[in-house]
């Protein structure tokens, strides 16, 4: 089951760092982001598209692994 509180507040925590995406709340957020591996939910369920991809840490694109999706929000280092 999908920790969708946990997701949640990550979200949150993103949001608010892409209000303004200085070098320092990018490097904040990449430490952050590496913590949501410890918890159980898709990056996608913090519903934080447009925010990562601020930090620089998701991009649109087409995933390699799956090509017939189209383009799609591509987690991690963007």
């Amino acid at each position: 089951m999908a920790d969708r509180t946990a997701a949640g507040i990550f979200g949150k925590i993103f949001e608010l760092l892409a209000k303004n995406p200085t070098e320092e709340h990018k490097a904040i957020a990449k430490e952050i982001f590496a913590e949501t591996v410890y918890y159980d939910f898709g990056s996608y369920l913090m519903d934080a598209e447009e925010a990562l991809i601020a930090l620089d840490l998701a991009k649109k694109g087409i995933d390699p692994k799956y090509p017939e999706v189209g383009e799609s929000i591509i987690y991690g280092k963007g």
